[in-house]
Order: C-alpha cells, then structure tokens, then sequence
C-alpha cells in the first residue's frame, strides 16, 4: 500500500522503472473483485476501463462500495495480444475520489441543486421532504443508481478525472493518413510504442488524433526520447450480431494512451528519465537516419501489413 507521506511526494511512485510512469484515475467504481476492477467515467459500460490491483498490498477501502466514487493511482504497463498492442493499469493505490477531481460544472450543478432543496425545506416547519428524500434508502437497482448520475455533467473521463504522465524512448511508429470511415473523412492517426524496458514486447502504446499528423510522425524517430501527457481510452468495436434477447452485441476493448497535446523532448539531464538504459544502444544504433514512409495504405489488406512492419521488436531494424 502507498503510505500517506509517500502519496504526498508524487516522486516517490512517479518512476517504476527509472522512468516518468504514473496516471491518476477517477470515475464510478464497478465489479470489485479478488485483483480487478473497473473505474466508469462515461454512461456506457464499453467504455469502463479496467484496473489491476494487489488486494494485500494495494486495497479498495473498506468504506468504497461498488458505484461509490473513487480514484486509483496506476503505472501503465504494455503487451501484446497475438498481433495487437495493448496496455495495463495497475493501481498502487485507491481512495475516494474528491472535488478537484470533478470538472466545474459538476460543482456548480451540485450547489444548485442543494440550493432547491434548503430553500424548500425552509418554508416548512416540520421534517421538510427534501430531506427526508436525502434521508431515505438509495436505489436497490443498480441500474437506477447509475441512471442517477448525470454523465453529462460530471465529465470524469477528463481533466483530473483521467491523466497520464510518461517518458521513454521511440520504439516503432504508424501513421494512417487520409482515413475513411462509413464514407466520412475522419483525423489522421498517429500511433508511437513507447518503450521503458528491456522487453520490447511492453512497449505502450499512444495516440494521436488530428490533422495533417505526417510533420509530427516524421519528427519522432526512432530512439528518441520524449514524455507524453495523455488520457485512457479504451478503442471499442462490435465483433458480432447483437443478442436477439438481450441486444446488446459483442465488442473489442482495447485500451490506450490517447495524447492531449504533442510529446516533449526529454533531454539527458531531465529528471523524466533518471537511468541510461542498456538496451536504447540498439535504438540508438540507427539515430539520426529517417524512417521508413507511412504512406497512406490503399486498401483494408495493405494498411494491416504496414501497421504490422510499424510493430517489430527492437531485433528487427528499420529501413534506412
């Protein structure tokens, strides 16, 4: 369990591998269990990001229930999944989640609706039913507890609610250009591994959604060290028919990194990285020579092949 003095000193968690790893998590907790959870920011389940967790070392709090608001401090680990790039959160630490985790306009919704209730109560002499509306038992359903939240207002799959702090080095890259989906032109996609161990095979995964995003791709080479603030997202997609009882369809969720602003460089005597790291001597091999082009693909079966050859481990090298 992070202790109380530690969790003030953001550095003494900030470095599991000698490198700036660190996010902080706050939303609905759902589906406690023996090792696992998930933390819900938005009205749709899909989107529940899942966390790991040591039940000995790094506890629930005995008084957060399921749909009680909480926060988890993470280290973000990567894998693979068959040819597919993947990510972990592992929480180092839970507590209840407070308001500067909440966006603004959740507080001011809160005072407002405080504000109804303690007018109406003032014009009764008795219990007024206001209060004793706060004082009753919640919802059994926990449909109607989730119902109950209003999503909209609350925005906890941003800001404080959802931040990612990291620094490593530039394993591989993709850049899809031009993209088409259902016939509408959508932002390019940057996708860079981003490498803080030997295994190369762990690498993180990041992206970026934007404009014209081929400048950025062609600055970030290989070996290069950067630091990266994003947010969790989780890239859900339908891999079936919905249920005909139930309708709901089976999907996908493959979580990652999805970067708010462009990456800094990390310069060798920064903080962000704290070791020289053995294994960057084969990235650094190849430094200061271009990459390979990420053309735009021309179809589905040409743009799986270069997402692949983007995704080698760090044996195979580059084309120069």
């Amino acid at each position: 369990m992070l202790p109380l003095d530690a969790k003030r000193n953001t550095e003494s968690y900030s470095y599991p591998n000698g490198m700036l790893n660190i996010g902080w998590i706050a939303g609905v907790l759902r589906h406690p269990g023996n090792g696992t959870c998930f933390i819900q920011q938005t009205a749709s389940e899909n989107h529940m990001i899942p966390i790991e967790f040591d039940p000995r070392k790094s506890p629930i709090p005995r008084d957060v229930k399921e749909l009680d608001i909480v926060m988890a401090y993470c280290h973000v680990s990567g894998f693979k999944d068959g040819d597919q790039r993947s990510l972990r959160l592992r929480a180092i630490r839970f507590e209840a989640a407070n308001t500067m985790h909440m966006d603004k306009r959740f507080i001011e919704d809160l005072v407002k609706k405080w504000e109804t209730k303690v007018h109406d109560a003032a014009k009764r002499t008795a219990t007024p039913e206001a209060i004793k509306a706060l004082q009753a038992t919640q919802p059994q359903s926990i449909q109607e507890r989730l119902s109950a939240f209003d999503w909209r207002v609350m925005q906890m799959n941003r800001n404080a609610s959802n931040q990612v702090r990291l620094a490593g080095f530039v394993q591989a890259k993709s850049l899809e250009r031009n993209r088409v989906i259902d016939g509408k032109p959508v932002n390019d996609r940057l996708v860079v591994l981003l490498r803080q161990t030997e295994d190369p095979d762990k690498c993180i995964p990041i992206r970026w959604y934007s404009r014209n995003l081929e400048p950025l791709a062609n600055m970030l080479r290989r070996g290069l060290p950067i630091v990266v603030s994003g947010e969790v997202r989780l890239d859900v997609k339908s891999v079936g028919a919905p249920d005909p009882e139930s309708g709901v369809a089976p999907v996908s969720k493959v979580p990652f990194i999805q970067a708010k602003d462009l990456p800094g460089p990390v310069p060798p005597d920064s903080d962000m990285i704290r070791i020289d790291p053995w294994w960057a001597v084969e990235l650094f091999n190849n430094l200061g020579k271009p990459a390979a082009s990420a053309a735009p693909a021309q179809d589905e079966a040409s743009k799986a092949a270069e997402f692949a050859a983007q995704f080698q481990t760090a044996n195979v090298q580059p084309e120069s």
